[in-house]
């Protein structure tokens, strides 16, 4: 039976044990370890939590996965016996313009503590080639030519523990939106949204390497325009979780009182998973029934116009420098994160002094309006 998971309220830890008992996690750990035919030693377990858009320590805990949480969910996999776990993570972006934004260090920064238990890997250090198979368009099945992260790649046990966060790209950025993380490749804007589209990828990554278990951290979530990355707190103290990760993504998108077909992500995945078809899973819902986000306090979606004018001005690169002009001028802390070179540095001030100026447009104004 396909069980998605959702429970709400309660003492954190306790709720999320909760959720690994209603989601027959141990059991599917279990039935995915029998199939291996390895030790408990050599099997291998990765988590890929959402860390990588760290960019300043004040309320990072909104917009990055709960480390409590997943080192908890650490713990209980080593008490059944099983010892090989790695916490993974790939560079972005900022690590091409910035110093010291690299997994171990924001791992660091977050607050991981791995002391023997777990491993934390910086997949963009283990990028090897890689030949994705996938279903194009046309129906016919194709070969990507690309690069993967060793790690994430011969893992026998596939987590993702993503945060729950609104994303002017897809409404949301969930469980299946997480693993695109994975890519090694840095240069992610160009790479994932110009030359490819970021569900097409996506798509491709879970064919290739699918997901066994998904949690979603949503005891505290961050919503509205770039909700993924500046922090915009609300305490729902909800968590997901199931082997679906599509169906645990479609619930939590039901919840946030949006409809999941317009994911263009888990439209693709669920297309490269099915060979061309459209069938999203069916599933029976575990612990809370009903209740929505917007039940709990006033919640803000991205709209369809935002969706579809950041599809439309992203393909332009100039586009990014704009988009991000705000998380540049007033969050990043260059403190912690120095510009790399004088390009770097040109940029950071080109960008305050832009941001100088739109901050006090009315029109810049309303797409950080808060409709409380």
């Amino acid at each position: 039976m396909n069980i998605v998971g959702v429970l709400q309220g309660g003492e954190k830890i306790k709720t999320f044990q909760k959720l690994l008992s209603i989601t027959e996690f141990d059991g599917i750990l279990h039935e995915q370890f029998s199939r291996s035919e390895k030790s408990k030693t050599d099997f291998s377990i990765v988590i890929k939590p959402n860390m990588m858009v760290y960019i300043n320590p004040k309320d990072h805990e909104v917009v990055v996965t709960d480390k409590y949480l997943v080192e908890r969910l650490i713990e209980h996999i080593r008490d059944l016996g099983y010892i090989n776990i790695s916490v993974v993570e790939a560079q972005n972006d900022v690590g091409r313009m910035f110093k010291n934004h690299t997994v171990q260090f924001v791992a660091r920064k977050i607050g991981y503590n791995p002391n023997g238990s777990y491993r934390i890997v910086d997949l963009t250090n283990e990028s090897v080639p890689h030949q994705y198979h996938y279903v194009h368009f046309s129906g016919k099945k194709k070969v990507w030519r690309h690069t993967a992260g060793k790690s994430w790649r011969d893992a026998d046990f596939r987590i993702s523990f993503a945060k729950c966060k609104t994303h002017e790209h897809d409404y949301m950025t969930l469980s299946v939106k997480n693993i695109y993380g994975c890519f090694p490749n840095p240069n992610k804007v160009c790479e994932y949204h110009m030359k490819d589209e970021v569900w097409d990828v996506t798509g491709r990554s879970y064919r290739n390497f699918p997901v066994h278990f998904a949690f979603i951290d949503a005891w505290v979530a961050s919503d509205g325009f770039q909700g993924y990355k500046l922090p915009s707190p609300r305490p729902l103290k909800m968590l997901f979780g199931g082997r679906d990760a599509v169906a645990v993504d479609m619930e939590t998108f039901r919840r946030a009182g949006l409809d999941y077909k317009k994911s263009r992500i888990l439209k693709r995945v669920v297309q490269q998973i099915h060979g061309g078809s459209s069938d999203y899973p069916e599933y029976t819902v575990a612990g809370d029934q009903n209740t929505l986000f917007s039940d709990l306090m006033p919640w803000q979606n991205v709209t369809d116009q935002m969706v579809n004018a950041i599809d439309i001005i992203e393909e332009v690169y100039v586009a990014w420098a704009f988009i991000n002009m705000k998380p540049a001028a007033r969050f990043i802390d260059y403190s912690m994160f120095p510009p790399k070179n004088i390009f770097s540095r040109f940029g950071v001030w080109f960008t305050k002094k832009m941001y100088g100026i739109f901050k006090g447009c009315k029109w810049y104004k309303k797409l950080y309006k808060r409709h409380r």
